[in-house]
């Protein structure tokens, strides 16, 4: 083990922490929104009769979800991708 497998492995930690802490907060952001959703459709703030309303709720939410998807599945990619090269260190 020399210096700079330990370093390099210190600074692969420390981005896999970041990461890891982009997840989750992606991951809270989904159930935080999905739950304001599902609160504002059982109190009437939304209406889902209105054809108008629920289509610009729709498209909006797909927008929502799907780019919150991407960054998921991008976080998920970078985590796999870091745990790969911390054991392909020689520690």
């Amino acid at each position: 083990m020399n210096i700079s497998d330990n370093l390099k492995k210190n600074l692969l930690d420390l981005e896999y922490n970041k990461n890891l802490q982009y997840f989750n907060t992606c991951l809270v952001i989904i159930f935080t929104y999905l739950i304001g959703l599902i609160f504002a459709i059982l109190s009437r703030q939304v209406d889902i009769s209105n054809f108008l309303q629920l289509v610009i709720l729709i498209i909006f939410t797909l927008v929502f979800l799907l780019i919150m998807f991407y960054f998921l599945i991008d976080l998920k990619t970078a985590l796999n991708r870091i745990v790969k090269e911390i054991k392909e260190l020689k520690i």
